[in-house]
């Protein structure tokens, strides 16, 4: 009897040992198949732990804007920082860059020439503190219509792409002419 027993043994060894079927690649599998395939799963050791339900709903937004519109500057020149038109904030938290233009209207003949510009600052009571006892501009990013000439009715600036370094940037305009304007300031935000 364990005469027999030994060659069944050999034989559920080697039938063992074959290899199985091939698992089927993604690429091969349809819904529509019905076919059971084999799935291998492996475990990596966990990184970060997810609890809870996590969804998607709609469509991730790569990209934003922020319209600061018909603010009133008037004649303000950039070195003058106790005057200058504070026009609210940005926030860039998740964006990896911004571009930022200006666009505005004459109130008014202008009789000298001038730049219109906004800064933007590091949202920051340290870098707001420098600008509000020092008059100096930390770390700023700066768009401008150079040279809104006597004459003109409307000006723009040419779009001013900069890195997104910080959460939130406060904006200033200056308006180096003689005749107020009023200044809209487009930040789009993108990934």
């Amino acid at each position: 009897m364990v005469r027999n027993a030994i060659p069944a043994v050999i034989m559920t060894a080697v039938l063992l040992a074959l290899p199985g079927p091939e698992p089927a690649s993604a690429q091969s599998l349809s819904r529509d198949s019905g076919e059971v395939v084999p799935v291998a799963v492996t475990n990596f050791p966990s990184l970060f732990q997810v609890e809870g339900e996590v969804a998607v709903k709609g469509p991730i937004s790569q990209t934003s804007i922020t319209t600061m519109e018909d603010v009133l500057v008037p004649p303000v020149r950039r070195s003058d920082t106790t005057h200058l038109v504070d026009a609210g904030t940005v926030s860039t938290d998740g964006f990896a860059a911004v571009v930022v233009t200006l666009v505005g209207e004459v109130k008014g003949q202008l009789t000298r020439a001038g730049a219109v510009g906004a800064v933007l600052l590091l949202d920051d009571a340290r870098v707001l503190r420098a600008l509000d006892e020092r008059g100096q501009f930390l770390m700023p990013d700066e768009v401008k219509a150079p040279s809104v000439a006597a004459g003109a009715a409307y000006f723009a600036s040419e779009p001013a792409r900069f890195t997104v370094a910080y959460p939130r940037y406060r904006v200033f305009l200056y308006n180096e002419t003689d005749r107020t304007v009023s200044v809209t300031v487009h930040a789009y935000k993108t990934n």
